[in-house]
């Protein structure tokens, strides 16, 4: 991969990854250097991806770790409100709810990367179980649960 097409992807990806990052740190300027230190530590790593295919799943992995590592040294915010002037291009309400949700949830860092997988970038759970390297049941079961839980939190049956 060339560096303008490594520059390309992130750019295609750079709001989705900043949602996933928000949703772990749930504070924007960490949000932003989450992102930041997963493209700068992506492009340090870049010839050990062995998949190109695999390169969105795998730089929404390294995204969540860094973003991990920072919310370790920083405080949670609550409310959501903040967030909308980090977006440039103005928020979509379902993004917003879909943030909120999958910080609140208590989810594992693979549930809330399979999720965001499959809502944000749309793929379907045999393209997640490809690009992640995880077995299609592991992929299935893990999704199905988080959805569950996801619908006793909605307080939905």
């Amino acid at each position: 991969m060339t560096s303008d097409e490594f520059a390309a992807r992130v750019k295609d990806d750079e709001k989705k990854l900043y949602i996933s990052a928000l949703s772990v740190v749930r504070n924007a300027e960490d949000a932003k250097d989450a992102v930041a230190s997963a493209v700068a530590y992506a492009w340090e790593k870049l010839d050990e991806l062995r998949d190109e295919n695999k390169f969105d799943a795998w730089l929404l992995k390294i995204t969540y770790t860094e973003a991990k590592k920072i919310k370790k040294n920083t405080r949670a915010y609550e409310d959501i409100s903040e967030f909308a002037d980090a977006f440039s291009c103005g928020p979509d309400t379902e993004e917003l709810e879909f943030i909120d949700l999958l910080s609140r949830s208590g989810l594992d860092t693979e549930s809330k990367r399979i999720l965001s997988l499959r809502f944000m970038y749309c793929y379907t759970l045999e393209e997640i179980a490809a690009r992640t390297g995880r077995p299609i049941g592991t992929v299935k079961t893990k999704y199905y649960r988080a959805l569950k839980k996801l619908k006793g939190k909605l307080g939905r049956n």
